[in-house]
């Protein structure tokens, strides 16, 4: 199951809790963005057992981002669901 993280940080912060998610290195991130807009950064995470939106909310989540809670203002979780082959896009 794949999870995609918004993170908004507060003024000024956005290197350091990006970097101290980097230094963390869980097995279950993927990959983390800066990214512009409303959000500061994207975390794209998976974990594969079943069960485990209650699994990542409580302890990855924790984990990911301990030490920074001060430095975040708001976060936003997404699941994302693979239902599509990707043999059956029409990108070219």
């Amino acid at each position: 199951m794949q999870f995609f993280i918004f993170i908004r940080c507060k003024p000024g912060r956005t290197s350091d809790v990006g970097r101290a998610m980097v230094e963390k290195r869980l097995a279950e991130v993927q990959e983390i963005h800066s990214i512009s807009g409303e959000w500061d950064l994207m975390v794209r995470a998976m974990v594969r057992s079943r069960g485990a939106e209650a699994d990542f909310e409580s302890n990855v989540m924790e984990v990911l981002l301990a030490g920074q809670w001060d430095n975040v203002e708001r976060t936003q979780t997404i699941i994302g669901y693979r239902v599509f082959n990707p043999d059956d896009s029409f990108v070219e």
